[in-house]
């Protein structure tokens, strides 16, 4: 029992430090941010449980439970990033809101728009006078939904042109 509750108190030490590093003003994303933390956590956790227990089962169900928690919790954090519901509670929360100002908030052209910009803030593509164009990191990004498509057997987009 003792990795199953210790994942619990390494996964709430990961986030703890990831609201920590949020607030701090370093030039990384919110999921990257968690990833570094929950990784340095969890490469610790995974040498901590490997000296007591080597590769017995207990080893396996701390490394896999602590895995299956921060999954979780990643997801759930994009979740909640990019759900309309979310945010327009978010923006509730700050000031109230006319039905016309949500409707205009939640137009299908200005949520293109913001995620546009907010991919443009991540660095997968740049706006040039010619057009959006692919980064070298979007580019890679393509590449690995390619691989990951292939992988899993997915059917490739449909082409927009």
């Amino acid at each position: 029992m003792l990795p199953v509750f210790g994942t619990l108190i390494v996964f709430a030490s990961a986030m703890v430090a990831h609201a920590i590093i949020c607030r701090l003003p370093v030039g990384l994303n919110i999921v990257f941010r968690f990833v570094i933390v929950g990784g340095i956590l969890g490469l610790v956790w995974t040498w901590w449980l490997y000296d007591n227990f080597g590769l017995a089962p207990p080893f396996w169900a701390g490394v896999l439970v602590y895995g299956l928690y921060c999954e979780l919790y990643v997801f759930l954090f994009t979740f909640a990033m990019s759900s309309i519901s979310a945010n327009l509670l978010v923006s509730l929360s700050r000031r109230a809101m006319t039905a016309a100002e949500i409707e205009q908030l939640y137009d299908s052209r200005a949520m293109v728009s913001s995620r546009i910009d907010r991919l443009v803030a991540v660095g997968l593509f740049d706006e040039t006078p010619a057009g959006l164009e692919l980064t070298a990191k979007g580019v890679r990004t393509v590449r690995t939904f390619g691989r990951l498509r292939a992988f899993f057997r997915h059917p490739p987009p449909v082409d927009l042109q």
